[in-house]
């Protein structure tokens, strides 16, 4: 039994037999499939970078109020 390799692009939800594209048409199709995969890519970026800013933001606001409790407790014992 012999496979065939199917030669067949959806393009808009729409197939299209690459033989029957220009070679115009296939380097505009090859590039949108890697600017989707770029785009893909860049949102996951942009989901971690959001998560690792939180992260960062809430250790510096918890660095900040420790150094303000250990000052306050300085303070209060040299009274």
């Amino acid at each position: 039994m012999t496979e065939e390799k199917s030669n067949v692009v959806y393009i808009g939800d729409k197939p299209y037999n690459s033989e029957d594209l220009s070679k115009e048409q296939i380097r505009l199709f090859n590039k949108t499939l890697r600017y989707q995969n770029r785009v893909e890519e860049l949102r996951d970026g942009l989901e971690d970078a959001t998560i690792l800013h939180k992260d960062f933001s809430e250790k510096l606001k918890s660095s900040l109020a420790n150094a303000e409790t250990t000052k306050a407790m300085e303070n209060s014992k040299v009274s």
